[in-house]
């Protein structure tokens, strides 16, 4: 059994001072290195990897023997069905593969079909037992996360398929409003049934795709499918139903994904209640560091709300320079434990 060495509160005072954009005397830093090489491991089919929970604890116990936690990183593990459980609470049926999940949409039609989570569907009874099962092997060595529920029109997309959701958007809108309304309740109820299993003694939550930890219902929220829609498409179908979730969350940050989701930045940066913006480049494009991102972080410093990058450790020293310490957000990895501690050094 590993038997973490973590100082939880430390940890929490700096997340609690990051969310309120306090001054801190360094960036708020996940910071990881290897311990040693990964282990080998039994070998299973694919859908077992992903849904036999004997074999995920297992693995959970040996990747934080693997990992050195420095700074603000924390040892989580989450009830994880790929990006977009909700969809699956809906009706959608994940298929797995070797490094993610994909989902196949429902066969009724959007027009006719009413969305409702169904508690005795598979998929709500593995996240919900993955979560108790967690908690209960997890002793307070761990914390315990919310799962990547996804929402909005993500979650239409992968109910109901990408090209029916933008199809739509334009024959349809006021179904696509109706569903829209129709999820705000239902991703409540299933992010609270969660938190109800997840939350920590004093209340906070972790939501692990993005290592943060925040008071009260802490989580991520999206809209990928918005690198395909205009401005005031986003505004229509989107943005009020953002604002709602974000009221309802306590710590709520942005997954801001590729070049063509940024034209979207103003309307995210008028969200009442929006603490966080992550940006994620994407593939082929430069790291989260790059200077060629940097107005992206600048207009969300600039706005009151926090940044949450993720880049190379040779990027850091340099990004720190450019932002300073508040409300800056870095995920890195060293390549040892002796880079790591340098890198600490040098931002103390």
């Amino acid at each position: 059994m590993v038997e973490m060495n973590h100082d939880w509160e430390a940890v929490r005072e700096v997340f609690g001072k990051w969310w309120r954009r306090e001054k801190l005397p360094r960036p708020l830093l996940v910071l990881t290195s290897p311990t040693r090489g990964p282990a080998a491991r039994p070998q299973l089919d694919i859908e077992s990897r992903w849904l036999d929970q004997a074999y995920i604890l297992s693995g959970v116990e040996r990747r934080f023997m693997e990992t050195h936690y420095w700074a603000e990183a924390f040892p989580y593990m989450w009830p994880d069905l790929g990006p977009g459980s909700f969809g699956a609470f809906l009706g959608a049926c994940p298929q797995f593969f070797p490094d993610t999940v994909w989902y196949k949409p429902v066969s009724e039609p959007m027009t006719s079909t009413s969305l409702a989570l169904n508690q005795q569907s598979r998929w709500w009874q593995w996240s919900l037992t993955m979560a108790e099962k967690s908690v209960k092997e997890a002793k307070g060595r761990w914390l315990v996360a919310i799962p990547d529920l996804v929402e909005n029109l993500d979650t239409l997309a992968a109910v109901f398929g990408t090209e029916t959701v933008l199809f739509a958007l334009h024959d349809a809108p006021h179904d696509i409003h109706r569903l829209q309304s129709a999820l705000l309740p239902l991703w409540e109820e299933a992010f609270d049934r969660h938190y109800e299993v997840a939350q920590d003694d004093k209340g906070w939550s972790a939501f692990a795709a993005f290592s943060i930890w925040g008071p009260g219902r802490t989580a991520k929220v999206q809209c990928d499918i918005s690198a395909m829609l205009s401005p005031s498409m986003f505004d229509e179908f989107v943005f009020p139903y953002l604002q709602e979730q974000c009221r309802f969350l306590d710590s709520s940050i942005y997954h801001l994904d590729g070049r063509s989701a940024v034209q979207h930045l103003p309307s995210l940066l008028r969200i009442d209640g929006l603490d966080c913006i992550q940006w994620t480049p994407g593939a082929g494009e430069p790291d989260g560091g790059d200077p060629v991102w940097d107005d992206i972080y600048r207009q969300t410093l600039d706005s009151g709300r926090c940044i949450h990058a993720h880049m190379p450790l040779s990027r850091v020293r340099d990004f720190v320079k450019r932002f300073g310490t508040t409300g800056v957000l870095i995920i890195t990895q060293a390549a040892s434990d002796r880079e790591a501690a340098a890198l600490l050094e040098d931002l103390s």
